[in-house]
């Protein structure tokens, strides 16, 4: 399927749902000069997270869209824990179109467990036997690999994590030993989540980023800050600060963020930063006499963490500059909606930023001339 029929498909699965969350997360008003918009940071924060995970599913980017619906999951939980069960649905279904069926499965288990009856549990079936007809087309030899490491996972530990380490050190497939990394981060033993660090500081770039990746899914902050510190290369340094976003490591972020002498390390701890959802330390630094670059990455990333406020109070500041006073007005979209820009564009003071906030908008497809 290609990524132009992947998101049809995608946009027709999700326009029910995605009415039931605009019904659940967009309430309230905001002050200040939107007044007259009714989405909230917060509510925003998730609609964005939410549509950028079908943007790239849309793009057949599984991983990414991975990586985003596990930070709605999490961020779901803190405000709107009735919801969680649709962003659990959609991480079985990036697994599931990314060829990890074992991992699949396993989010659709523990769907079910936690959310029995939720609306999307016939989806899950559905998609449970799109995968098993997926994964039956596999080598011989792979499917019972993968059938071997599912029963790892029902052993204890102490009898399933020394084959397991064995198969990583082995000379199998790549995608076997992701899978093998898989069952480690989903056992309850910190021996191990250990053994994924290992894998995550050593040699091999590939499986050392899956390994990362499984520490941000498991939140496993202690572990990945050991990683960041003892990595000799930016490329996996980068690589953790991603996978810190989706843990919500904020404090080793905001220290990077804050100081590291290295401007890309910097920007890569603020695009993460955005995905944990921490507006202060965007806020600090986009409002900070650091390089323009590095400001306007704390801006973009301030709108996907849905930073309306902060955007809002900085915007005045950044008017005088137009790449950031552009950065702003574009993150203010994605932090709100249009009728934030309307509103600016309405009081805008000079015909150039009227000119800017226009522009903006129509960028978005919206014209103020029209009322479209």
């Amino acid at each position: 399927m290609n990524a132009r029929t992947t998101a049809i498909a995608a946009i027709a699965a999700i326009a029910a749902i995605a009415i039931a969350i605009s019904a659940l997360l967009v309430r309230g008003s905001v002050s200040a000069a939107s007044d007259e918009t009714r989405t909230t940071p917060a509510t925003a924060g998730l609609e964005s997270l939410y549509w950028h995970g079908h943007a790239a599913l849309g793009s057949g980017d599984w991983s990414l869209a991975l990586q985003r619906f596990v930070n709605l999951e999490r961020r779901l939980r803190q405000s709107e824990p009735t919801s969680v069960d649709a962003a659990i649905y959609w991480q079985a279904y990036a697994l599931m179109r990314a060829g990890r069926f074992a991992e699949a499965r396993a989010m659709v288990k523990r769907l079910q467990t936690e959310y029995p009856n939720s609306r999307w549990s016939r989806d899950a079936v559905v998609l449970l036997r799109s995968g098993g007809a997926a994964a039956d087309s596999k080598a011989g030899g792979d499917e019972q690999a993968e059938e071997a490491l599912e029963t790892l996972m029902s052993q204890p530990p102490a009898q399933a994590i020394p084959k397991l380490v064995t198969l990583l050190q082995g000379r199998h497939p790549l995608q076997l030993k992701k899978r093998a990394l898989f069952v480690l981060s989903q056992m309850d033993d910190p021996g191990a989540l250990a053994q994924v660090a290992v894998v995550a500081r050593g040699n091999d770039p590939a499986l050392g980023a899956e390994a990362a990746r499984m520490l941000g899914v498991c939140g496993a902050t202690e572990e990945l800050r050991k990683v960041y510190f003892a990595a000799r290369d930016n490329a996996r340094k980068h690589q953790v600060l991603n996978a810190m976003g989706v843990a919500g490591d904020d404090d080793t972020l905001a220290e990077v963020a804050r100081s590291d002498a290295d401007t890309g390390l910097r920007r890569s701890a603020l695009q993460a930063l955005g995905v944990s959802g921490n507006t202060q330390v965007l806020a600090e630094v986009a409002g900070s006499d650091t390089d323009l670059q590095t400001r306007s990455e704390a801006i973009k990333a301030l709108g996907v963490a849905g930073g309306y406020r902060p955007l809002l109070a900085l915007y005045p500041k950044v008017i005088g500059t137009p790449k950031l006073r552009d950065d702003a007005l574009r993150s203010l979209l994605t932090a709100a909606d249009e009728k934030v820009l309307l509103v600016l564009h309405r009081r805008a003071e000079t015909q150039e930023e009227k000119q800017a906030v226009l522009r903006v908008l129509l960028e978005a497809g919206h014209n103020p001339n029209t009322g479209s």
